[in-house]
């Protein structure tokens, strides 16, 4: 990515390898109510990498909820669809994923910055939830994909980018989220410069 005077340029650092590949292994089993295993396989990372994994939970969870409403924070509303959309699948049901476990979750610890456990106890049940959750949302929200694991490809994608992005473009990139046309029109030429152009 370069600068614009071309002379800069901005090295988009990837998922590491450690993280990335147990905590897609973990949101596997998961989706699939394969819990045992999925905690036989945390049990074996060391604590930075559960840390990690569950900090890549938040940050999925908070991609899809801001994704599903429009681009926009999560209203009341909003909330509560997201929480009744996890415990939809058949998967989630066998769980006993609960409603309000899911609603807490994404306003509570994703979106509210609270502590895990200190909404959900104890510990190792919090850390399971926050895979489940994240997991079947991901699921409930990936309808235009071939594959669940397509639009975490989209999501991981936009997390590694966003890690590097100053936030001072925010504020431009909210403005082309919300207004992505033209005030002149949609057809007005790309030359055009305002009211006085000829």
């Amino acid at each position: 990515m370069s600068g614009k005077d071309g002379g800069g340029s901005v090295t988009i650092p990837r998922l590491s390898r450690d993280i990335e590949k147990p905590f897609r292994d973990a949101l596997g089993h998961a989706i699939r109510n394969e819990i045992d295993e999925m905690e036989e396989e945390l049990l074996n990372l060391t604590d930075e990498q559960i840390f990690s994994c569950l900090t890549l939970c938040v940050h999925v969870t908070g991609y899809i909820a801001i994704d599903v409403c429009g681009k926009q924070w999560p209203d009341e509303d909003n909330l509560r669809r997201l929480g009744k959309a996890a415990p939809k699948s058949n998967n989630a049901r066998a769980f006993g994923l609960k409603e309000e476990d899911a609603y807490a979750y994404v306003k509570r610890v994703v979106l509210g910055g609270e502590r895990l456990d200190l909404v959900f106890s104890p510990p190792e049940h919090a850390a399971t939830l926050s895979f489940v959750i994240t997991g079947h949302l991901v699921v409930a929200f990936s309808k235009g994909y071939d594959h669940w694991w397509e639009y975490l490809n989209r999501i991981e994608e936009a997390y590694e980018v966003a890690q590097v992005t100053d936030l001072a473009l925010l504020p431009a990139l909210m403005l082309r989220a919300r207004r992505p046309t033209s005030p002149a029109g949609p057809e007005s030429p790309s030359g055009a410069t305002g009211a006085g152009s000829s």
